[in-house]
């Protein structure tokens, strides 16, 4: 039986604090030190109430202290391996100022790494700076054991680019033209290993008249083999070799077994459904009549070529609606803005309107302001309307084309 006096008592401080408590107990940190620390404390504080803010209000200053607190914690814990010892030796050593970039550049390096498997340009993948260190340094501050879970989630993304990136260029394909895609990283190796497997001869991404080739052809395959794939692995990057086979199990057990339990229309119409499972190429398919070349263009980029989709038109609607730059797949993160945002300040109808006459094609403008006056627009006004973030992703994850995975 355990005693009262065996319930252990865990240490709740920042690791900083615990750092410093464990130096002046071992002796590792004299007195003078300590006044340097303090110094070097107060001159940290001041910059980084400066840089978030000012430094003349206290409740700048007093969030200023948690940010040196959470920033120098982080690379103590990180290059000391979490060993107060050698923790302490740093912070005898290194001065508070270095130890605080230390810990900046850390979270920094997060953020140069994707938060999710979307394929975008550069520019709409970055979030901002400020906001970033912002929140892991005050409002969620940052620890070492969440900094290594979200660094491992990010490069799990990051590798998922690069995959994507590689295999389209193994068809010819650029980055560039790639990230113009707005499309999740499964759609496009999932395209890569059909033409693979279907295909003796790939002849590259498929437009939907193709899929359907490619789809007939794989439900006869009864080998599970893929052209050309054993000989790209060998070329893969290390990284990516042990994605692609992953990737490889995953058509095989999931994908394949979509393909022949659905017809090829069922899985190029139902989005709402299959979103994400395919790229389909639209340079060949969505013919937009009586629109100039210069709107045509935008339609397919906002659409994503998939511009007679409804839950397509759904997503960039009550996008354009609530102020947030459209796109073919509603990730995560935007839902919740859209959200929060007509929790706030309601739809922009008069964006939706100009949208519509602007950008929708001629021929799609009728149904779709139709869509949006009498179906879209009156529903969402009522499930938005809820207190509980939870219930409005659902609706949103059903209503639009979702970029991510609905929770069982």
């Amino acid at each position: 039986m355990f005693s009262e006096t065996a319930v252990a008592k865990v240490d709740a401080r920042p690791y900083f604090e615990r750092v410093l408590g464990h130096a002046l107990k071992e002796g590792l940190v004299d007195e003078a030190r300590l006044a340097s620390i303090r110094r070097e404390g107060a001159k940290g504080i001041v910059q980084l109430a400066g840089f978030f803010g000012t430094a003349n209000l206290r409740p700048e200053l007093e969030a200023a202290r948690t940010r040196l607190v959470t920033l120098v914690g982080l690379a103590l814990e990180a290059e000391a391996g979490g060993q107060l010892d050698a923790a302490a030796r740093l912070l005898r050593d290194k001065s508070l100022l270095a130890l605080s970039k230390a810990g900046a550049e850390r979270l920094r390096g997060l953020l140069k790494l994707p938060t999710d498997s979307f394929l975008e340009p550069p520019n709409a993948l970055n979030e901002d700076e400020k906001v970033f260190l912002s929140r892991w340094t005050f409002d969620e501050p940052m620890t070492f054991a969440r900094y290594l879970l979200e660094r491992k989630a990010r490069e799990k993304n990051h590798n998922l680019h690069e995959l994507s990136y590689w295999l389209a260029g193994k068809f010819g394909v650029s980055r560039d033209e790639v990230q113009g895609w707005h499309v999740s990283c499964d759609s496009v190796v999932n395209s890569v290993l059909l033409v693979l497997f279907a295909e003796k001869n790939p002849k590259g991404f498929f437009s939907g008249e193709r899929f359907t080739k490619l789809h007939e052809a794989a439900r006869k395959k009864r080998k599970h083999d893929f052209s050309l794939l054993d000989a790209w692995r060998e070329e893969a990057p290390p990284a990516l070799q042990a994605l692609l086979d992953r990737a490889r199990e995953h058509f095989l057990s999931d994908v394949l077994a979509l393909i022949r339990g659905h017809e090829a229309i069922d899985l190029y119409r139902r989005q709402e459904r299959f979103s994400g499972l395919f790229f389909f190429d639209a340079s060949d398919v969505d013919e937009v009549t009586h629109h100039d070349k210069a709107m045509e263009e935008e339609w397919r980029r906002i659409t994503g070529g998939h511009g007679d989709h409804t839950d397509v038109q759904c997503t960039a609607l009550l996008m354009v609606a609530t102020g947030l730059e459209p796109t073919p797949v509603l990730r995560k993160k935007d839902a919740i803005a859209i959200w929060q945002h007509f929790r706030d300040a309601g739809f922009d109808d008069k964006a939706v309107e100009a949208f519509i006459e602007t950008v929708v094609p001629f021929e799609y403008q009728a149904d779709v302001l139709r869509l949006w006056q009498e179906d879209l627009g009156p529903e969402a006004g009522v499930k938005l309307d809820d207190d509980i973030q939870a219930h409005a992703l659902t609706y949103l994850h059903e209503a639009c084309r979702p970029g991510w995975k609905k929770k069982p």
